[in-house]
C-alpha cells in the first residue's frame, strides 16, 4: 500500500467516526489527510514550473573525438529544499561521458547521472565532459528529474525541458594526392573564349539567350530595361571542381548488406575533398546522389571559402535520413549542363555499367574525371581524361 493510500485510508476512517459522532475536530482531522495527498499531487504535477535545468557548453561545432565541456545548472525557485535529487538523460552509445556520478549503458543509448542536495531559492551547478565519436548532430531536449517526495512514497521521473546541441562535422578521410589543375596565365593558351568565369565578380549584362542559367538573370536590370538580363562574370583561368558523391541504400535486399559503413566512407571523402578545395582556396559545387526537397539529387551551386566549406560541412554532418539515386542520371545530368574541359570528382564506393558509361561520354567530350574508390579502407584514385579511354590507378600508402 502507498502512502497516498495509507491517508486515504486513515482519513476515511475518521470521516466515518466522524460522521456517526458529529465532533466538528473529527471532520477537519480527517479531511486534512485528503488535503495533504492532494497537495503532495499538486506539488509533483507542478514541480517542473519551479525546477529548471540550463545547459552550456564550451563548443558547439566540433569534430569527432574532440572533448567538449558542458555544465548544467540546477535551479530551485521554489521555497522547499530538494535533498536526494537525481538529475538523468541519454545520450548516444558512441558518446563517451566523464566527470559524471554515474554513466549507465541500456538499450544502445548511455544514462548519465548526477545527484544534487539543492537548498531553497539556490542553484547547483555540475561541470562533465562529453567526447563524441560519430559525426552528426548530438541533439537534447529533455533530462528526467527525480527528487524525494513530500510523503516519502516512491519518485516518479517528471521531464524537465530544456535545448542543447552540438554539431559533430565528419572526420576527413586521408587520401592520396589529387592534381587541383593549377591556374594558368591569361594569355598561356591560344583560346577564342575564356578558361572559365568568375561568379564573385561582375562584369555587367547582357541580353538574355535561351539556356542561361535562371541563377545568372539580373532581375533588377530585367526589370529596369522591361528585357531579361544575363549578368556577365570577369574571367578566371582558376580550376572549378564538381564535386559528386554517390550516397548508397542503407540496406540492399538483393544483395543482403548493409552499406552503412560504406556511405560513412563516402561522406568522410567528400569531406577530405572540402577540406582540400578550403586549403586551395578551389571554387567547387557539391552534387549527392540522394533526394532532397522534391529534387532527384541534392545540389549545392558553386563556391569558395570559410562560409561555402561550412555550408558543405554542415549539410554532410546532418545527412542520415535520405532516397538514394542513379549515379548515372547525375552524370547525364552534368553531360547536358557542364562546359566542356570541366573537372568532375567522383567518391564512389561502386561504379556501375551505366555510371562507366556515362563517364567514356563525359571524358570524350572533354572533361577530365577522377574517381576516388572508397569501397575498401585504403581509398584508390583512377582518372579518366579525354582522348583515348584509359585510366590511372593511385592508391593511398
Amino acid at each position: 500500500m502507498s502512502t497516498r493510500q495509507t491517508y486515504h485510508g486513515l482519513g476515511f476512517l475518521i470521516l466515518v467516526f466522524a460522521l456517526f459522532s458529529g465532533n466538528g475536530f473529527l471532520w477537519l482531522f480527517g479531511g486534512f489527510f485528503f488535503f495533504m495527498a492532494a497537495l503532495a499531487r499538486w506539488w509533483s504535477r507542478n514541480m517542473t514550473r519551479w525546477v529548471q535545468v540550463e545547459w552550456s557548453a564550451d563548443q558547439s561545432r566540433v569534430m569527432p573525438g574532440t572533448p567538449i565541456t558542458v555544465t548544467l545548472r540546477l535551479r530551485n525557485r521554489s521555497w522547499l529544499p530538494l535533498p536526494g535529487t537525481l538529475v538523468q538523460f541519454s545520450l548516444p552509445d558512441h558518446v563517451v561521458a566523464e566527470q559524471a556520478d554515474e554513466v549507465v549503458e541500456r538499450n544502445q543509448r548511455i544514462w548519465v547521472r548526477f545527484r544534487f542536495h539543492l537548498p531553497m531559492r539556490k542553484t547547483a551547478e555540475r561541470t562533465f565532459v562529453i567526447t563524441p565519436h560519430k559525426r552528426g548532430v548530438l541533439w537534447l531536449s529533455e533530462a528526467q528529474f527525480e527528487t524525494i517526495p513530500l510523503f516519502g512514497e516512491e519518485a516518479d521521473p517528471l521531464p524537465l525541458p530544456f535545448s542543447f546541441s552540438v554539431l559533430v562535422y565528419p572526420l576527413p578521410l586521408p587520401i592520396p594526392a589529387l592534381d587541383t589543375g593549377a591556374s594558368e596565365p591569361e594569355g598561356s593558351r591560344v583560346t577564342r573564349s575564356h578558361p572559365m568565369e568568375d561568379v564573385t565578380f561582375l562584369r555587367g549584362v547582357r541580353a538574355y539567350t535561351p539556356g542561361d542559367r535562371l541563377k545568372h538573370i539580373h532581375w533588377k536590370a530585367s526589370a529596369k530595361t522591361g528585357l531579361l538580363q544575363t549578368r556577365l562574370f570577369e574571367p578566371t583561368a582558376s580550376p572549378k571542381w564538381v564535386v559528386i558523391g554517390h550516397i548508397l541504400p542503407s540496406y540492399e535486399p538483393i544483395l543482403q548488406k548493409h552499406n552503412d559503413a560504406v556511405n560513412e566512407r563516402t561522406i568522410s571523402g567528400l569531406a577530405a575533398l572540402s577540406v582540400l578545395c578550403r586549403r586551395q582556396s578551389l571554387s567547387y559545387e557539391l552534387m549527392l546522389t540522394v533526394r532532397q526537397r522534391g529534387r532527384e539529387h541534392y545540389h549545392q551551386t558553386a563556391g569558395s571559402g570559410k562560409a561555402h566549406h561550412v555550408q558543405i560541412m554542415t549539410h554532410l554532418a546532418k545527412l542520415h535520413q535520405y532516397g538514394p539515386t542513379s549515379l548515372a542520371a547525375v552524370l547525364h545530368r552534368l553531360e547536358q549542363q557542364s562546359a566542356t574541359g570541366e573537372r568532375i570528382v567522383i567518391v564512389t564506393p561502386r561504379l556501375d555499367e551505366p555510371a562507366l558509361e556515362m563517364i567514356g561520354r563525359l571524358t570524350r567530350r572533354g572533361h577530365f574525371i577522377t574517381v576516388l574508390d572508397v569501397s575498401e579502407d585504403q581509398p584508390v584514385i583512377r582518372r579518366y581524361g579525354p582522348g583515348p579511354a584509359k585510366q590511372r590507378r593511385v592508391s593511398c600508402r
